[in-house]
């Protein structure tokens, strides 16, 4: 059983990065539940070393910091964060559905996007776990950048509003406190797998070691995705990028 989770929330105007600073200070053995919020990232990050795009006041930039002490699967937290973004994003009445493994979708384009970064002891339990929470959550003033218009999107369709923003960090940080405190029970498994955008379509699955192309048939209790190709073969993949073709 884990212990319950304490927030020590810390906000600031602008950072590089909110992971990599919450990183550092997990070293110097900042305690569980450490919060960073930014309104503004110069060198956002994402997955597979995307670039982030988080310009000052349109969105939310958080990390928090875990030190689990059960064995948990690595994809777990990230699935976690997840549900917990979504289910925040739908209080506003507003539905979204989320793409294997990180991304959240609004109106079709991706509005949140989730990096999950620790390190291991030997018995492959967290040292610590610092899970990054990217939200646009308003419309920037000028447009999102061209190179992303087409596949990026804001929560809100309406200029910056603080009473707005506080309340979706409220709201946030309360449903991912409400699922961490029940791992590993992974209650939030069922929530994740009925908002998938990827089950029963034909992907195409790339990491560092291989491509598959196929059917993805379901979310095993791992959160790893599961991929049909013609032969019949199944596999069950952890991490890397998955394309809708």
């Amino acid at each position: 059983m884990l212990n319950p989770l304490q927030y020590e929330v810390h906000t600031v105007d602008s950072v590089k990065s909110t992971n990599t600073v919450v990183k550092d200070l997990a070293k110097q053995n900042a305690p569980e539940g450490y919060v960073l919020i930014a309104s503004e990232q110069t060198n956002g990050r994402g997955r597979m070393n995307r670039v982030f795009y988080s310009p000052k006041d349109t969105g939310l930039y958080c990390s928090i910091l875990l030190r689990p002490t059960e064995a948990l699967s690595p994809s777990s937290i990230t699935c976690l964060a997840a549900v917990a973004a979504a289910e925040t994003i739908e209080s506003f009445d507003i539905p979204c559905r989320i793409k294997w493994v990180n991304d959240i979708y609004v109106r079709g384009k991706k509005a949140v996007g989730i990096l999950t970064e620790g390190a291991f002891s030997k018995d492959g339990t967290y040292l610590y776990a610092v899970v990054g929470i990217g939200v646009n959550l308003f419309t920037p003033q000028d447009g999102f950048p061209k190179q992303i218009e087409d596949i990026a999107t804001s929560v809100f369709q309406t200029a910056y509003d603080e009473s707005v923003r506080l309340k979706f960090i409220d709201r946030l940080l309360e449903r991912f406190r409400y699922y961490y405190d029940r791992l590993p029970d992974q209650p939030f498994y069922r929530e994740y797998c009925d908002r998938q955008t990827v089950i029963g379509q034909s992907v195409m699955f790339l990491d560092a070691e291989r491509t598959l192309r196929g059917t993805a048939i379901g979310i095993d209790d791992a959160f790893r995705l599961l991929v049909q190709t013609s032969d019949g073969k199944t596999y069950a993949v952890e991490r890397g990028e998955v394309t809708v073709i």
